[in-house]
């Protein structure tokens, strides 16, 4: 008896490996629901359908480039003074420099505050610069900023430019427009890639202002609406240093559960939303978790 115990004991361990293995090999294989018991809607499906998981934001694989390809200008958003969008923009960056020649990386700072970056710079120089050197206002002037540039001047196919300057009679986002309208005039077939804050990406209006990615789209004698890619970022939860409108500091993200947490089991991913979802922007970039950008430590001299 004692003998026929034991062996119906093994044959359940061996059932037991099976079903793990093929639950794994599943896993490995796609890109799977969270409860595949439950029913799923048709955004779900969508989701686990055309999601891209992403390994590394910095190292992105070639899929991604296939999903930007034929795009002409890739706005990617942030919540200011967090690491994953900046993080995002370099992979992005390197990714097109392997497939063309140059692309070009627009970014949400004054140009006269980067006066005399050249490309040989040290990131201890790189922090002596104006925007650097000065408080941080509102999370963007961290490390996370920081790191970005100095990774992309080591590539001599990253064009660097610096959007956020003032047009007289025009708005912040009308004048960011008007730069990132330039550039592409001045670097025709060459890949844009901006890095702005989450709001400033939409194609509607948002708190009652026309917004970058709206006046892109209006604008059809230089651009074609089509090859316009506006990326958000979303997060389920972490912490980022910004300005909530009581100074900076960080501020912390609770978990909540969403359409994306609850969907699929990769921490990372590009997603291309729905045609008629697509009022604000056109894709998002996930992360199970968004961190906050230290604050510059200026070099002891």
């Amino acid at each position: 008896m004692k003998k026929i115990l034991a062996l119906f004991i093994v044959l359940i361990g061996l059932t037991s490996c099976k079903e793990n293995t093929e639950k794994q090999t599943t896993s490995d294989e796609t890109l799977n629901s969270i409860d595949n018991s439950v029913e799923l809607t048709e955004e779900q499906k969508n989701l686990k359908k055309n999601a891209i998981p992403i390994q590394n934001l910095s190292k992105l694989c070639d899929k991604i480039y296939d999903e930007i390809a034929n795009n002409e200008i890739i706005m990617i958003g942030e919540m200011h003074g967090t690491n994953e969008p900046a993080e995002f923009a370099y992979g992005l960056c390197n990714l097109i420099t392997k497939s063309e020649e140059n692309v070009v990386l627009a970014l949400e700072i004054r140009s006269s505050q980067m006066n005399n970056l050249s490309d040989e710079m040290s990131i201890t120089q790189l922090k002596e610069l104006d925007f650097f050197r000065r408080k941080n206002f509102d999370g963007r002037n961290g490390e996370s900023m920081l790191n970005l540039i100095y990774k992309s001047i080591q590539n001599e196919r990253v064009i660097i430019k610096f959007i956020d300057n003032y047009y007289p009679s025009s708005t912040r986002d009308s004048s960011m427009y008007r730069e990132i309208r330039n550039i592409h005039n001045k670097y025709p077939n060459t890949k844009i890639v901006t890095l702005t804050g989450n709001v400033h990406n939409s194609f509607k209006p948002l708190f009652d202002e026309v917004r970058i990615g709206g006046y892109l789209l209006k604008d059809s004698v230089n651009f074609d609406s089509k090859k316009i890619m506006s990326i958000n970022h979303v997060f389920s939860e972490g912490s980022m240093l910004n300005n909530d409108g009581t100074g900076v500091k960080i501020n912390t993200i609770e978990r909540e559960n969403n359409i994306y947490n609850t969907t699929l089991s990769h921490d990372m991913f590009l997603y291309k939303k729905f045609p008629e979802e697509q009022n604000r922007c056109t894709h998002i970039l996930y992360t199970d978790k968004v961190t906050a950008s230290g604050i510059v430590k200026k070099d002891d001299k």
